[in-house]
């Protein structure tokens, strides 16, 4: 058993899409100051243009000047790293050109000015040219999860590359024993990994890299529709659909079957030190995240139950609320995954926040259920290999499904 699997270990996402400029900055100084000493890093994206060169975002939104002088003040006042972000996925061949290196390099140095210690950079040819290491010895750089990093080998090869955090593919979820691997050979080689907590992705999603380059706005520039307006069949159809335990009652509570999505599935305490122990820092995602003003300014971690439809009341019966992780993780409040669901809560949802009633409330909760936490464990180091396994299928009880490509 580890000693602390808390502090400094998740890296947080900025809202870079939320229009409020002061949202999270407000957010983060009303949080407690345990949930602040439990981040690593807060991430932000950012582009750079040459001429005619752009390199910048997958997802398509940046941080505004507001947003980024905040972050700065964050990092001044607390001591808490900002990390730039540049992890397009469609990258300009110009990029190893001279005299765009030339520029990047002064576009880079902006922000290692202000104290940006922190980059990821997806442009690995750029990475092999060395010109990034050798002009910022102090930057930590960190590849990006799109890299698809899933074997040892792949992530020794990335360090290899010159990145001293390598962030691991989502595959790790589901696969423990490789992630024992891979700790033990990025101890040797003195790097850190990372690893994704939460992503509503289909494990080895087929339309992944498509969805990469035309989400950030390539869509609804040529045809004048959003992604997910044009493409109805991918993940917006099996994230919606009542792919649940087979009861609307599960749905509602936000039980869906594991194959929809790679997310940890971490029971307790036990199961968050198996991945904790093997991994430097668990990431979280957000950058799209627009809040609204019935929102409440502070961060904590929160585990809705039953939760009623929107066409209904719109909110869930009871919202278990915790000011942070150490408080989950040392009263053990199962199931520790589904606190990763949210950041910040809405004004008028009914708040639980003392521990014991937060236990007895989620004691019957499905992931709390013998055959679900007997899940759990298959998952840990499943592989994804869904279509001999049907472990998921049968607890849900949807049948046998080969692939979620057909829901």
């Amino acid at each position: 058993m580890i000693k602390n699997s808390y502090d400094k270990k998740f890296s947080i996402a900025h809202w870079d899409g939320c229009q409020d400029p002061n949202f999270f900055l407000e957010s983060f100084e009303n949080a407690s100051e345990q949930w602040r000493n439990e981040i690593y890093d807060i991430y932000f994206g950012a582009t750079f243009r040459y001429d005619d060169v752009v390199y910048g975002d997958v997802m398509g939104v940046n941080a505004s000047p507001t947003h980024y002088k905040n972050l700065l003040k964050i990092q001044e006042k607390y001591g808490i790293p900002i990390s730039l972000t540049l992890n397009a996925m469609d990258m300009p061949i110009e990029m190893i050109r001279q005299d765009v290196i030339e520029c990047f390099l002064r576009y880079i140095k902006k922000y290692y000015d202000d104290g940006v210690r922190i980059c990821t950079i997806s442009h690995t040819h750029l990475m092999k040219t060395g010109a990034l290491q050798e002009a910022f010895p102090d930057m930590d750089w960190k590849n990006t999860v799109n890299h698809g990093i899933s074997s040892t080998q792949e992530m020794i090869d990335f360090a290899v590359l010159g990145y001293t955090t390598v962030q691991l593919d989502r595959d790790f979820n589901r696969n423990l024993n490789e992630l024992k691997r891979a700790k033990k050979e990025a101890t040797r080689l003195g790097i850190k990994t990372c690893l994704l907590v939460r992503e509503s992705c289909m494990p080895q999603c087929p339309f992944k890299a498509e969805h990469d380059h035309w989400q950030p706005g390539k869509a609804l520039k040529e045809t004048g529709k959003s992604y997910w307006e044009l493409i109805p069949f991918t993940c917006g159809s099996w994230r919606t659909v009542n792919f649940s335990s087979g009861t609307q009652e599960e749905f509602d509570k936000g039980v869906t079957n594991p194959r929809t999505a790679t997310n940890i599935m971490a029971h307790s305490r036990d199961d968050w030190d198996e991945f904790a122990d093997n991994v430097d820092i668990f990431k979280t995602s957000g950058r799209l995240n627009r809040f609204d003003p019935n929102m409440v300014k502070g961060f904590g971690y929160y585990f809705e139950i039953n939760r009623i439809p929107q066409k209904q009341v719109g909110y869930p019966t009871h919202l278990l609320r915790v000011d942070s992780f150490k408080e989950i993780y040392e009263n053990n409040l199962t199931p520790f995954h589904m606190w990763m669901n949210n950041q910040v809560h809405k004004k008028h949802y009914p708040l639980v926040t003392n521990i014991d009633e937060i236990k007895e409330i989620s004691a019957n909760h499905f992931w709390n259920k013998d055959e679900a936490i007997d899940l759990c464990k298959t998952l840990k180091r499943c592989k994804n290999q869904c279509y001999s396994c049907h472990k998921c299928d049968d607890l849900f009880e949807t049948g046998n499904i080969e692939s979620i490509v057909n829901l």
